[in-house]
């Protein structure tokens, strides 16, 4: 039996519920799972004995990212069966996860391979886990909004990155106390002109008969049925009126909490003159962060500075952090891991993606050699080195099976280029992101760098998160971690938001 098969009475069963008050209903749940909302009395009803942390453990953001997609492509404009009842909400996700395992089994009898299917699991379900709080927003204010890039925004957004956020924060927060509103306010307290706030949500909203076809043309009846990209993700707001095109709703407000910041890079990335001052302007950023946990001293900072071997102009490693125990490499990269290489159960995609970053690794060592060899401003001493990749997002590269495919490239490429693989084997990378880097560093700034990156680095834990393993060795210094760096540029930022 093909999946589609299996997959026709849970169409059947969708078919049953009314589209609109599904819609709300998810919205009322995903505020419930995932901003820690309180549940109306009248929603789970006969589910016995609820609390908050018993629905939580059997319906997840993902089940509910499954859930939309169906309610939009099947429900009708009435129905008698209703998410507010347990048992009809209950029926709905046992589909889900019934389809889940039928599509996980090849077709051709094949055993999937558990260890690469890892990859794909924690791409599904680790974003959901990362709230959009102070230092994410601030990530996005600081990156977006330095000079080269804040440039392109206003070209290209007609708002500055500061109004744009403001924006998006304004939208987000009424989306928390309800589920729907008119895009045709008025926000000319943010400094925003109605044709601005009219573009802004152009961007953000989709027709609903519109969202239907992506979805539809997304769908894919094999491995990959659970993991097929949702449009919402890109238009969160959903025009439900074909006569009142402002009444939207937002079925997933997490969604929206995204798309309004860290998706600002999707609004630019086709711009032709972005990668560089994107590039630049993170790069400044990991600077910033650095000097605002690292006292000096104890710690000592150096910029890149370009260098030249022979003719050619090098422009070295962007940033090195020492102490009296060691020196950390950090190499900054805004590449992120495309869709293709996050979900499919075909590996070409993710191959290729690595191959960049092997790239990015390959020079990153390139880079250290030629300090080594004397020719950057940096002294060398005996003291041990730690590489140190930086993600603007998370790559999420848990599976042993990417930790292998992607130390195979690097190895290749270090071959080709003519760098000893034994510089690999004394000194570790470690690939994390820049939410990571923002808690691990100031981990370090307590304990030292070798204290944390000399673990990091061996044996087993070098497969482990740069969190995880600071979550798992240093508990006492993560209460002393500070979850609202730059503070008080966020403070200013708030203070412009509209009251009520």
């Amino acid at each position: 039996m093909s999946l589609y098969d299996q997959y026709k009475p849970f169409r059947n069963y969708m078919r049953q519920f009314d589209l609109l008050s599904s819609l709300v209903d998810i919205w009322r749940y995903s505020l419930h799972i995932m901003e820690d909302e309180p549940l109306p009395a009248d929603y789970a009803v006969g589910k016995s004995s609820l609390t908050l942390n018993s629905l939580k453990e059997y319906l997840y953001p993902w089940d509910l990212d499954i859930l939309v997609k169906e309610v939009v492509l099947n429900a009708g404009t009435q129905g008698d069966r209703d998410l507010k009842k347990w048992r009809d909400l209950a029926t709905a996700i046992n589909h889900i996860r019934l389809l889940e395992d039928a599509a996980f089994v090849r077709s051709d009898g094949e055993q999937p391979d558990v260890i690469l299917e890892l990859h794909r699991i924690a791409h599904r379900q680790f974003p959901w886990q990362t709230k959009i709080g102070v230092n994410p927003m601030m990530r996005v204010f600081k990156v977006f909004g330095g000079d080269a890039v804040e440039a392109i925004v206003r070209r290209e957004l007609g708002v500055s990155t500061r109004q744009f956020l403001l924006l998006g924060a304004a939208v987000s927060g009424r989306f928390l106390k309800n589920w729907g509103m008119s895009t045709s306010r008025d926000y000319g307290v943010l400094g925003v002109s109605t044709e601005v706030s009219e573009a802004f949500f152009g961007r953000i909203t989709c027709a609903l008969d519109e969202l239907k076809e992506k979805i539809a043309e997304r769908q894919s009846y094999d491995r990959d049925w659970a993991y097929t990209w949702n449009p919402l993700e890109a238009t969160p707001l959903v025009s439900f009126h074909p006569e009142f095109p402002d009444r939207v709703i937002c079925p997933i407000p997490r969604y929206l909490s995204r798309r309004v910041s860290t998706g600002i890079f999707y609004d630019l990335v086709r711009s032709t003159d972005f990668d560089n001052p994107f590039g630049n302007s993170f790069q400044a950023y990991v600077g910033a962060v650095i000097n605002a946990t690292c006292p000096q001293p104890p710690f000592v900072v150096l910029a890149e500075e370009p260098y030249y071997v022979g003719s050619q102009k090098m422009h070295g490693v962007d940033w090195v952090l020492s102490d009296g125990t060691g020196h950390l490499f950090v190499e900054s990269k805004t590449k992120r891991l495309t869709l293709s290489a996050r979900t499919l159960s075909d590996t070409d995609a993710l191959e290729r993606d690595l191959v960049v970053m092997a790239r990015a690794i390959t020079q990153h060592y390139r880079n250290i050699r030629d300090a080594l060899a004397g020719k950057t401003r940096w002294a060398p001493n005996v003291l041990p080195i730690y590489p140190l990749i930086l993600t603007l997002e998370d790559w999420f590269m848990l599976s042993p099976r990417v930790d292998e495919m992607l130390n195979k490239h690097v190895r290749a490429w270090l071959a080709e280029t003519g760098i000893p693989e034994e510089m690999m084997q004394e000194w570790p990378y470690t690939v994390t992101s820049a939410h990571e880097f923002e808690i691990a560093i100031q981990v370090i700034a307590q304990v030292s760098i070798s204290a944390v990156m000399a673990g990091k680095t061996a044996g087993e834990q070098r497969r482990w998160s740069l969190l995880q393993f600071i979550n798992t060795n240093f508990k006492d210094e993560m209460k002393h971690v500070n979850w609202r760096l730059f503070a008080d540029d966020w403070e200013r930022l708030k203070a412009s938001l509209p009251k009520g």
